[in-house]
């Protein structure tokens, strides 16, 4: 019996001496786990003044917009990127640009990202001037805002859209991005 309690004694002392592994990894933040996943998705809607020039006369307008881009990522600095944007603008002279197209966005400027833009408009605008195509040019910033909402950001924007028949808009909008977390 005595021999048995040695055995088992003998077996547990060398199963502690057992090598247990490798340490298992530190556990990440919450910090580093928001902010070393890419997320291509981001959305955004705003407020901005639109100026429609034809002819030596132009007239500014008040308007919305709304719009969504989905990155391609390059490298961790740099993303190639596919965009959209839909507008209302209203005023002496209403228009409704819409703008899809592409552009390249760097992902860590500072602690913003800042894009620029590319792409092709069709204008719709009133007093039977009609609907104008053209080429949009432009650039836009994204500063993040974590500390109010994670994905959130303050969003500004600044595109040139030159029209068919001589026409100009040209636009800055301010308001929010969000980045959807998928």
């Amino acid at each position: 019996m005595k021999a048995a309690f040695l055995l088992a004694a003998a077996l547990a002392a060398a199963e502690a001496k057992a090598d247990p592994g490798p340490d298992p990894a530190p556990a990440r933040s919450s910090v580093s786990t928001s902010t070393s996943r890419y997320r291509p998705i981001q959305a955004w809607g705003g407020i901005g003044f639109y100026d429609v020039s034809a002819n030596g006369g132009s007239s500014g307008e008040f308007g919305f917009n709304g719009g969504a881009s989905y990155a391609f990522p390059v490298n961790p600095d740099l993303s190639a990127l596919a965009f959209g944007n839909i507008a209302l603008a209203f005023g002496s002279v209403s228009s409704f640009p819409i703008t899809f197209g592409g552009g390249i966005r760097g992902e860590h400027l500072g602690p913003v990202q800042v894009s620029g833009l590319a792409g092709l408009s069709i204008v719709p605008i009133s007093n039977g001037a009609g609907t104008k195509v053209g080429l949009a040019l432009g650039a836009q910033g994204n500063y993040p805002i974590p500390q109010v909402m994670p994905n959130l950001g303050i969003q500004a924007a600044f595109m040139v859209h030159i029209l068919s028949d001589s026409f100009t808009l040209w636009t800055i909008n301010g308001g929010i991005s969000y980045t959807l977390p998928y």
